[in-house]
């Protein structure tokens, strides 16, 4: 398939593709949960109530490092606060009611928004997004229930390389936007600064401030004609 026909419709090889990579999100995070709080329904509920892969990961990096239950929280929060920094720039190539509009605002996760932003029309960017949002969900909560209820048969996650697959994703999402002159320097902006930041500010905030690299590629000129 061509990269023109990609933008306009992934097809079924890429959407398979986002669909295991959150399987093996599902699976490794929920075995973390459940070695932590040690019950298969509430790590059900967290699933359902967080809906974070990313959200609960932090909460437990501060819990396990000592930190209190308020700060596990916020840490939490934090980190799932730039759902609605992807919503706001979905919300900008969006031409539908409010309801589809609010619907989509609450669906708003990195993969999703990334490849949809990519097309070219408003219907376009609609579509994709959906269909990008429903490989999620069927590879997040097969992962899941798998993680939730066979985690004493898989054991550490982490051998099985699956931690692995989710940044994978993230580098083919933004593949198109690097070959941009603003993209790239977004991700070098915002990259230089997480890397700076990891080692010393809490959980999430590397993140946050990494937007200043999207404030900073804003002010970089195209040329006619390039992309």
């Amino acid at each position: 398939m061509a990269d023109a026909d990609l933008r306009v419709k992934p097809d079924w090889g890429v959407l398979t593709g986002i669909a295991f990579t959150f399987f093996a999100l599902g699976v490794t995070v929920n075995v973390l949960v459940l070695e932590r709080v040690g019950s298969e329904i509430k790590t059900v509920v967290a699933a359902i109530v967080v809906n974070s892969a990313t959200s609960e990961l932090a909460y437990l990096a501060v819990r396990d490092a000592g930190g209190s239950v308020l700060a596990a929280l916020i840490a939490g929060w934090v980190v799932a606060s730039r759902f609605g920094l992807l919503a706001a720039g979905l919300g900008g190539r969006l031409q539908v009611g409010r309801l589809h509009r609010a619907l989509a605002g609450l669906q708003s996760f990195d993969p999703n928004v990334g490849v949809a932003v990519q097309q070219p029309t408003s219907h376009g960017v609609m579509r994709v997004f959906w269909m990008v949002t429903l490989a999620m969900h069927a590879g997040w909560w097969s992962g899941t229930f798998v993680g939730v209820f066979l985690g004493n048969i898989i054991g550490d996650a982490d051998r099985l390389g699956l931690d692995a697959v989710f940044p994978a994703l993230m580098l083919a999402v933004i593949g198109n936007l690097l070959r941009q002159r603003q993209g790239m320097t977004a991700a070098l902006a915002g990259g230089g600064l997480c890397a700076v930041l990891v080692p010393i500010a809490p959980a999430g905030v590397p993140i946050i401030v990494s937007l200043v690299g999207a404030a900073i590629a804003m002010r970089v000129r195209v040329p006619e004609g390039t992309t």
